[in-house]
């Protein structure tokens, strides 16, 4: 019933932003300030997380390939480069524990810790471990670490963003350090546009400036979804996604890189605008897209034009 109430909400915003369309000043402003992602955007981005202590790598989707690869990419540069020392993932902490103590001295066997993984059970996620792993054992520095903040058991939306904040803060305040968090856009938003305050409404609070978020938004093509039966199988299936029109995403589909970085400026024409951006739910529940205030609700967001299904650990 909670999970009912939460996607009727979600549907009546989405329907109240509809009417609000986009303008050449949005366009002309796009035009000069994404990057393509073929570049190296990350000096931008460094520059952009000077003090930082915890940075959201949020998604549209759990299921699209391109947005683990990215994030791969961008999270082994955090570690290698910028001094990022934990991993947390929106996932319940006693099943990436395991994870952790496989990167941290190798215990136990890395396929078989994520055969109850669900959406994150990918060959980019166990790629990312490995490279954690052997990155763990030639550092002379602090080794590092993975995590879980969510509790799947928890469906109250009115209380499970707050708990998974909470979960974070207890950590980061704990162990010090910078944090990278990965998690949907729909919990990792600042605002409170979809009507109740998500994780990274908490996360603002706790760490002001000092919490940085990217969203990550796709237009077209296909992703991999879950369903989970009454015995918790979990079945992958792909999905192809309904292409959007008058909104954020449709917008960022017609500039001149298919795939890009911009960061988000409260200055720039997206301050105080209203619109949606794609929205896949894990189990592909409606509605496919989520009501966002951009320039509010993120710091900056990462395009990419066509998705392809998200490849499974086998």
């Amino acid at each position: 019933m909670i999970r009912l109430t939460y996607t009727a909400l979600l549907l009546l915003l989405f329907l109240g932003v509809q009417a609000q369309k986009n303008t050449p000043e949005i366009q002309n402003w796009l035009s000069q300030n994404i990057v393509d992602l073929k570049s190296d955007y990350f000096k931008q981005l460094d520059a952009r997380l000077e003090g930082n202590e915890v940075l959201g790598l949020a998604e549209s989707s759990h299921g699209t390939e391109e947005f683990f690869r990215e994030k791969n990419s961008m999270i082994k540069h955090l570690i290698t480069n910028r001094n990022y020392e934990q991993i947390g993932l929106e996932f319940p902490a006693q099943w990436v524990e395991k994870v952790n103590q496989y990167v941290l001295s190798g215990t136990g066997n890395l396929n078989e810790i994520m055969a109850d993984f669900r959406l994150y059970k990918t060959q980019s996620l166990y790629d990312l471990f490995e490279w954690i792993k052997a990155y763990n054992a030639k550092t002379k520095g602090k080794k590092i670490e993975v995590f879980g903040f969510d509790d799947l058991t928890n469906s109250n939306y009115l209380t499970r963003d707050s708990l998974m904040a909470q979960s974070l803060i207890d950590r980061q305040t704990k162990a010090k350090g910078k944090f990278i968090v990965w998690g949907h856009n729909v919990h990792l938003s600042k605002d409170t546009t979809q009507g109740y305050k998500p994780f990274g409404h908490f996360l603002a609070k706790r760490y002001g400036q000092k919490f940085f978020n990217i969203a990550f938004d796709t237009y077209q093509g296909t992703v991999t979804v879950i369903s989970v039966d009454e015995y918790n199988a979990a079945t992958f299936t792909k999905h192809s996604l309904d292409v959007p029109k008058d909104n954020f995403t449709a917008l960022f589909a017609t500039q001149k890189f298919d795939n890009f970085f911009v960061y988000l400026t409260k200055n720039s024409p997206f301050s105080g605008l209203k619109n949606t951006i794609s929205h896949i739910n894990s189990d592909l529940r409606k509605p496919y897209e989520i009501p966002v205030n951009l320039a509010y609700d993120f710091d900056a967001l990462i395009f990419i034009k066509n998705t392809t299904p998200s490849v499974m650990l086998k």
